[in-house]
Formats: C-alpha cells, structure tokens, sequence
C-alpha cells in the first residue's frame, strides 16, 4: 500500500522525524459551508506567512505537473485548493490536499531506506542532493547517490553505519550527527510498519540547522498490514481512487485463507469480463481482447491452486457486473493449480447467475478434462453460451474467439482502427 504525503508524514514524526507544520484538507471538508473561511483561519494559525499547498495524490512528478504551490496570502491559499480540486492531476481525482509551512532551506538532500530484492537484504540510500531533479542526476551521477547493505536482523542499521554513508555522501560537520540519527529513526519505523519503502525527498536543511522531512514517500508490504490494525489507512487502488465495492469484496477473498490467491481484482470501465489465470497470462489476455476491439471490464488474477470456494466468490464478482457483454475464462498451461478444482467454483458460480452473454473458456492443466466436462454441463443442462477449449487453441486466440461471439451476437461494434476482416476471421491490425 502506498500512502499519500500526509499519511507518512503522520509516521515519520511518531518516530521522531521533524515535519513542517501543517493541516490535511479532505475533498469532503472543502465540499462544506464554510471551508473558505476555514482556509483562511489556517493562513493564519500557520503564520501568516507563505504556505505549501500540494495536491495529494499517489503519483510522482506533482510539482512539475502543478501539484505543488506556494501561497504567498490567504486569498491565493483559497485560489490554490480550488484549483487543485476542480482538476485530476496526473490522471487522479485530488482526494485531499496538505497545507504546510514553508521551510526556507538552505540545502535539499535525500534519504531513503528499501529492499533490494536482488542482494535480499535492506539498502540505506544517503545522497547530498535532493529534490525533483534528483534521478535525473544519479542517472548522469550514480556517485551522487550512496548505497549501502546492512544486515537486517541481528543488528540492524547501526548509527556508524548511516554515519560512514553520509560520510561517503560528502556530509559533514553536525550533518555527520544529524543525518544518521535521522537515518535510524527511518529503519525503526521501517521494522515498526513492516514498509517496503521509506523515503524523505527533499530532506531540507534550515537555516538554523535543523533537517526537516519536507516530503515523504512510504510503501507499506501488503502482507504485513495484518499486524498492524493500528494503521487505520483507508483501502486504496494504486491510481488513488477509493476501493469500489466489488473490489472490496475480492479483496475479502484471500483474508485468513491463503490457500492459493484468488483476490486480485480491479475494475475498469469496460464490458468484457475477464476471469483470467496468472499474473503474465492475465495482462497478455487483456491485451489480446483489446487488439480484437473489446474493453476489458476488470482485471483479475487467480493461481496457487485456490480451492473452488475461493474461485467461486471471485466468479461472482467478475461475472455479475452490471452490462457485462462477453467473459473470458483464460490462462496459459497450468502446472500448480488443478483446473478441476478451479472450474468447481466457476461453474457454481454461473450455474447461479445464469448469464445469457457468450462465454470462451479456454483452460489447461491438471484436471482439465474435468474441468470441461463441469463447463459442458452447464451447456447442456441450462443453455449457457459456453465455447470450451483446452492447450489446442492458443491463449489469445479465445479473445478473438470471444470478440467474434460478442459482435454476431449483440451488434457490438469494436473500434474500427483495432479491428479488420480477412477470411480467417477478425484479426487485430
């Protein structure tokens, strides 16, 4: 889960770490009677001197895109909001927006903690030079940014470490005394909230000397958020918007079960739902239908062989949507998830629903003659439009399959720039 600003930022000084001072507006608040007013009293409480106004969104490149403002009175404070909600920013509804106050740093720096997957081991990454352009200049000076393993469980991330880091970054003086502390007060709260990642860019250092996180970026691991009913952070996609309702219940799928997963599920604006097996297989399939002219209505991922309860509850979700003109049941050859077991759920599914839009299940694997022979069943005991195949078509052919099917069977008529005929059959262009 990635977390807007205000939201590290809320961590970052439960561990100590010095934020600007500052107040979260939410959309909703705005919405009230009242709220310019509010503005305006905030002006003041924070100094009457210039604020940052920045757009809360989980996108980078904000500032360069307008998401990050300075008000110099109230009046441009109230303009500033106004404008930041009547506009997506970076393809995202502006949900909320942070007013802070200014910091007039007299140097930008960066200091950031992760996982290097690759070394299996955390990684402190300490440079003198912060801020938007910063990985533009790692890229031209990978001197400018230092990285450094530490071993994670016996010792951790000790103050001589992160000292000697910064020393290699070209710290020093009282930056020497400051930048490690800060950077073991990070891995604390890094443990602390099982995150993947925890990054303070820029960190600014005042004219007093303090450093202070002028903005932060954390990842918390999905799979830890378990541990910690503490962090009440509302349910998000990774474009920002708040969890629909049929999103919320996949999500629910794989809660306290983790017998395969089978709770992956995004909904999209389309009418072609996608029932599909696999991570890979998944994105190539949707790609598939939308070379053949369709519009995935979700994406969704099923594998480590679920059992057919699991399979069943995401059947519903993915087949029950409203306006749903066609739905594939896909994936590539399976070799840890019996096809059997998975079809078990599917054809309970739609044995309930019954719908009447054309379906292409194509499925391979363990079990998959018993997996057709549920499927078939449903053609021949309650008429579902069900085409059943196995490894002999090919995984992207069942989009075309089922685009064909769709388009004979509604009129639907797919974008003609992603669409041709040839005597083979529709073909993407």
């Amino acid at each position: 889960m990635r977390l807007y600003e205000f939201e590290g930022k809320r961590l970052l000084a439960q561990a100590g770490i010095p934020i600007p001072q500052g107040r979260y507006v939410a959309r909703a608040m705005w919405e009230k009677p009242g709220a310019r007013a509010h503005l305006k009293a905030l002006y003041q409480e924070l100094g009457n001197r210039p604020v940052m106004v920045k757009a809360q969104v989980l996108a980078g490149k904000r500032g360069k895109a307008g998401g990050v403002q300075v008000a110099e009175t109230s009046q441009a404070l109230v303009e500033a909001v106004q404008a930041m909600f009547s506009q997506p920013l970076l393809g995202q509804e502006v949900m909320g927006v942070l007013i802070e106050s200014r910091v007039d740093g007299v140097q930008e720096a960066y200091l950031a903690l992760t996982y290097d997957t690759v070394a299996r081991a955390p990684v402190l990454l300490v440079s003198r030079y912060g801020g938007v352009d910063v990985e533009t200049l790692v890229r031209e000076r990978p001197e400018a940014m230092v990285v450094r393993e530490f071993e994670p469980t016996v010792t951790g991330l000790l103050p001589w470490m992160a000292r000697d880091a910064a020393l290699q970054a070209g710290f020093s003086g009282r930056a020497l005394l400051h930048i490690p502390q800060l950077a073991v007060k990070l891995w604390q709260l890094m443990v602390a909230v099982d995150a993947r990642l925890v990054e303070i860019n820029p960190l600014m250092r005042d004219a007093r000397g303090a450093w202070v996180a002028v903005d932060a970026a954390i990842i918390l691991d999905d799979d830890g958020l378990v541990r910690h009913p503490e962090l009440d952070f509302p349910p998000r996609q990774a474009t920002g918007r708040p969890l629909t309702s049929r999103e919320l219940a996949a999500r629910a799928i794989d809660e306290g079960d983790y017998r395969g997963v089978a709770g992956k599920y995004v909904e999209l604006d389309g009418d072609i739902g996608m029932l599909t097996m696999g991570g890979g297989g998944s994105i190539t399939l949707m790609d598939a239908v939308i070379a053949y002219g369709g519009r995935p209505a979700n994406y969704t991922e099923y594998g480590g062989n679920p059992p057919a309860e699991k399979v069943y509850r995401l059947t519903r979700i993915v087949a029950s949507k409203p306006g749903l003109r066609g739905l594939l049941i896909a994936g590539g050859i399976a070799n840890n998830t019996r096809i059997d077991e998975a079809m078990r759920g599917v054809a309970r599914a739609l044995a309930e629903l019954r719908p009447t839009y054309p379906i292409v299940a194509r499925q391979a694997g363990p079990g998959e003659e018993e997996g057709r022979r549920l499927l078939q069943q449903l053609v021949d005991d309650l008429g579902l439009d069900i085409a059943i195949y196995g490894a002999e078509l090919p995984m992207t052919e069942a989009a075309r399959v089922l685009m064909e099917k769709v388009i004979q069977g509604t009129g639907y008529r797919p974008d003609a720039n992603r669409w041709r005929s040839s005597p083979a059959g529709a073909e993407p262009a």
